[in-house]
C-alpha cells in the first residue's frame, strides 16, 4: 500500500445516525463505505477489499453475527479484521464477539477518541502480522520447492533400485493426476496426489536389491519381504506435513477393495481415496509395462483385467471412470513423455539435452547443497568442507589450510549482547567471501571459527603473507563494528601433503596449530605443532537490557541475523508500550537462548534444528494477541501482553518443556530471562 493512500474501512449497520456519527469521526483519516445490512455488505466484498470492517451485530434481515460466520468461512474475507458495533457493554458480548472471529468491539455511542484509538490499534497489529506472515511465505515457498526437487530425486533413487520398474513412479504419478483431474479435482488437490503417487513405493528402499531385481518367480518368504514396503514407506513419510496424505498413499496402494489386500486387509471405503486412487494407477502401468515374466498388455487386455477385477481389487466407481478414460484412448507414453515431464517440471527452457537422469541428479545435488549451507551467514558449513575438500588434495599439488578463529567473541556476547556477535560474524563471513579466490573452499564450521583452503600453495613465505593479510582484512572489518572493538583473529595452518595425508588429519592438525596461537597470545598465526587442542564450553549471555537500547536506537543501525527488519519489530514495540500506557497493564518480555553444553566441542555450533523447534515451541505456548521474534541466531524473544510475572514464568516453563519434548539431541542447553514492562518503567 502507498503510504499516503487512505485504508479503507466498511460500515455496516442498519442505523442510518450511526453510520453518519461513524463516518465523520473516520472520514478524515480513512476511506468509509456504508451498507446497511449483512446481505449488502456481502455483496460489497464480493468486489471490494477493505482494511477493516466495522459491523453492527443487530440488524434486520441477515444480522451481523450471520454476515460474520459468512466472512469468516471465506478463504479470502477472512483476513479482513472485524470489530463488532454493539449498544450492549456486557463481559458476555465481548467474548461472543471474540469467539466469532472478530478482533475487538465498539460501544455506542460513539467515542470519537476511543473510536479511532480502537480501529488504529486493530489495522496497525493486523498490517504488522499480514508483514510477517507474508515473509513466511516466502521462505514457506522456496522451502516447498527444495521439497519438490528432493521428491523427485527420492522418486527416481526408488525406480533405479529396481531394473524392471525404470520410470514406475512417474508413469503412475501422471496416471493418478490424470484420474483426480476426471473426478474434477481443483489443481490443489490434482498436484497433491501426483506427489502421493510419485512416493508411493519409497519403502521399496528397504528392500534388498537382489528380491527386487530377481528374474525368476519369488518364493514366498521373497514375496512376505517384498511385502513389507508399505509399512517401511509410512514410516519414512509419516513426519511429513507438506503434502497432506503421503504417508497414507505408501500403506495402503496394496490394499484390496475386497479386503483381501495387505498389510492390513482394510476393505472398501476403508481404504483411502488417495490409496484406491494410486492402486488403479499402480496396476495400470504394471500391465502396460514389458516385464521379465510377461511382455505388456495390449488395450484390450488391460480393459478386460479391469472389468474383471472391479469391486474385488478395484473402487467399482473409480474403475468405471478409468475404463471410460481407456475407451477413450487414455495412455501414457512411455519414454519420450519423461523428458519431457523433466522439461516441464524443472523449467529447462528447451534444453532437449539434459536427461531425466541428470535432471534429477542435479535436484538431489541441489538439496543437499542446501542443508550444507550456513544459515547465519550463508557461507557454507562444514558438512560442505567435509565433501568438497578431500577431492581436491592432490599430492603433486597441495594446498594450505587456514582455520580462523575470532579472539574475544565470548566477551562481545557478553558485553553486548548475542545480535552484536551475529552482525560481527556476518561481517568476517562478508570480508573472506570477497577476499577469497573462485578456487577456494569457504566454510563456517563452528560458533566463531572458520576455514579457508587454497589449493597448490605450500610455500611457507606465501602462506605466511597469506595468513597476515587475512588477519588485516578480518580483524579491520570487525572491528568496523564500535561492538566490537576488542576482538582479533587468529589463524592456525596445516600444509598438505606435508602435514596430513587426509581431510580429517589437515583440520585437526591446524585446529591444534589455533590452540597454540590462542594459547601463546592471540591475534597471530602459526603452523602446525603438536599441542593438544583446547575444549573450551561456549558461555552464553543475556541480552534482555539490550532489547530495549535497541528499540530506543542506542545500539546500532544494524539488521537481524535473519534479515529480520527490527525497525518492523520497534513498531510491534512500540505497539506494546501504547497499551501498556493505555491499559495501565503490565506485559512480560522473555528472552529464549540456546547454548552448547559445557561438554560439547567448542567449534560446535547450536544446530539449526533447535532454533527451529525452540521457534515452534514458543509459537506454540503464546496467545493470539502476544508478539514474538528471532532476536539473534541462538535467541527468541517473546512479548506477553497482560500478563504478570507468574503468567510469564509459566509460559517459559511450558516452552522449555516443549522444546526438550521435540528436541532429544541432548547437546543444547536452553535458559529464559524475563524483564517486566509497567507504566510506572515507561
Amino acid at each position: 500500500m502507498v503510504k499516503d493512500e487512505k485504508r479503507k474501512i466498511l460500515i455496516v449497520d442498519d442505523d442510518r445516525l450511526s453510520l453518519k456519527v461513524a463516518s465523520d469521526i473516520l472520514e478524515d483519516e480513512y476511506d468509509v463505505d456504508c451498507v446497511f445490512c449483512g446481505e449488502d455488505s456481502l455483496t460489497y466484498l464480493k468486489e471490494n477489499t477493505p482494511d477493516l470492517i466495522l459491523m453492527d451485530l443487530h440488524m434486520p434481515g441477515m444480522g451481523g453475527k450471520a454476515a460474520i460466520s459468512q466472512i469468516m468461512s471465506s478463504k479470502t474475507l477472512c483476513k479482513i479484521p472485524i470489530i463488532c458495533l454493539t449498544a450492549d457493554s456486557k463481559p458476555e458480548t465481548e467474548i461472543q464477539c471474540l469467539t466469532m472471529g472478530a478482533l475487538d468491539y465498539i460501544t455506542k455511542p460513539f467515542v470519537p477518541q476511543v473510536t479511532k484509538s480502537r480501529i488504529s490499534r486493530v489495522i496497525e497489529l493486523n498490517e504488522l502480522r499480514n508483514h510477517l506472515e507474508e515473509q513466511l511465505n516466502k521462505k514457506t515457498a522456496l522451502l516447498e520447492q527444495v521439497t519438490v526437487n528432493f521428491i523427485m530425486a527420492i522418486a527416481h533413487t526408488i525406480d533405479a533400485k529396481d531394473a524392471y520398474t525404470s520410470g514406475h513412479s512417474l508413469r503412475v504419478a501422471k496416471c493418478a493426476e490424470e484420474i483426480a483431474k476426471a473426478l474434477g479435482w481443483n489443481e490443489e488437490q490434482v498436484l497433491n496426489i501426483h506427489y502421493i503417487a510419485l512416493l508411493h513405493d519409497i519403502g521399496k528402499i528397504g528392500i534388498p536389491d537382489a528380491i527386487l531385481n530377481k528374474p525368476s518367480h519369488l518364493t514366498d518368504d521373497e514375496f512376505n519381504i517384498i511385502k513389507r514396503h508399505p509399512i517401511i514407506g509410512h514410516a519414512i513419510l509419516k513426519d511429513i506435513r507438506i503434502i497432506e496424505q503421503v504417508s497414507e498413499g505408501a500403506m495402503y496402494h496394496h490394499e484390496r477393495y475386497d479386503g483381501t489386500g495387505y498389510p492390513h486387509g482394510l476393505k472398501g471405503e476403508e481404504i483411502p481415496l488417495c490409496a484406491r486412487i494410486v492402486g488403479i494407477a499402480d496396476a495400470y502401468d504394471a500391465m502396460t509395462s514389458n516385464r521379465v515374466y510377461r511382455a505388456k498388455l495390449s488395450d484390450e487386455m488391460v480393459i478386460a483385467e479391469f472389468e474383471k477385477f472391479k469391486g474385488t481389487q478395484f473402487d467399482p466407481e473409480l474403475t468405471e471412470l478409468f475404463l471410460n478414460m481407456l475407451r477413450g484412448g487414455f495412455s501414457i507414453p512411455p519414454a519420450d513423455w519423461l523428458n519431457e515431464y523433466a522439461e516441464k517440471n524443472n523449467e529447462l527452457n528447451g534444453d532437449k539435452d539434459k536427461s531425466l537422469n541428470k535432471v534429477l541428479t542435479e535436484y538431489a545435488l541441489e538439496a543437499r547443497i542446501v542443508a550444507m549451507c550456513d544459515s547465519l551467514t550463508g557461507l557454507y558449513n562444514r558438512s560442505y568442507a567435509e565433501t568438497k575438500i578431500p577431492p581436491t588434495l592432490k599430492e603433486d599439488e597441495g594446498g594450505a589450510l587456514f582455520v580462523i578463529d575470532i579472539d574475544n567473541f565470548k566477551g562481545i556476547n557478553e558485553n553486548y549482547g548475542h545480535i552484536a556477535g551475529d552482525y560481527t560474524l556476518k561481517a568476517l563471513a562478508e570480508e573472506l567471501s570477497a577476499y577469497a579466490t573462485d578456487d577456494d573452499v569457504i566454510c563456517r564450521v563452528g560458533g566463531d571459527e572458520f576455514i579457508l583452503y587454497r589449493r597448490a600453495l605450500t610455500d611457507r613465505t606465501e602462506i605466511s603473507l597469506t595468513a597476515r593479510e587475512l588477519i588485516r582484512r578480518l580483524t579491520s572489518k570487525i572491528r568496523e563494528s564500535r561492538h566490537s572493538s576488542v576482538a582479533t583473529v587468529s589463524v592456525g595452518i596445516g600444509i598438505y601433503p606435508q602435514d596430513a595425508n587426509t581431510y580429517e588429519m589437515l583440520f585437526d592438525n591446524a585446529a591444534k596449530a589455533l590452540y597454540h596461537v590462542k594459547k601463546s597470545g592471540k591475534n597471530a598465526f602459526s603452523f602446525y605443532s603438536e599441542d593438544e587442542k583446547e575444549n573450551a564450553g561456549i558461555a552464553t549471555t543475556t541480552d534482555i537490557d539490550q532489547i530495549r537500547h535497541m528499540i530506543e536506537g542506542k545500539a546500532g543501525d544494524f539488521n537481524g541475523v535473519f534479515n529480520v527488519d527490527y525497525a518492523e519489530f520497534k513498531q510491534m514495540y512500540n505497539y506494546v508500550e501504547r497499551s501498556v500506557l493505555r491499559n495501565k497493564k503490565q506485559v512480560q518480555t522473555l528472552l529464549f537462548t540456546l547454548s552448547i553444553k559445557e561438554a560439547a566441542s567448542y567449534r560446535k555450533m547450536v544446530p539449526d534444528e533447535a532454533m527451529n523447534i525452540l521457534e515452534a515451541a514458543v509459537a506454540s505456548s503464546l496467545r493470539m494477541v502476544d508478539i514474538g521474534t528471532r532476536y539473534s541466531s541462538v535467541q527468541y524473544i517473546a512479548i506477553l501482553l497482560d500478563s504478570d510475572e507468574a503468567g510469564g514464568k509459566i509460559v517459559g516453563e511450558r516452552v522449555k518443556h516443549k522444546f526438550f519434548k521435540l528436541y532429544v539431541n541432548g547437546d543444547v542447553n536452553l535458559s529464559y530471562d524475563m524483564q517486566t514492562m509497567n507504566p510506572k518503567t515507561i
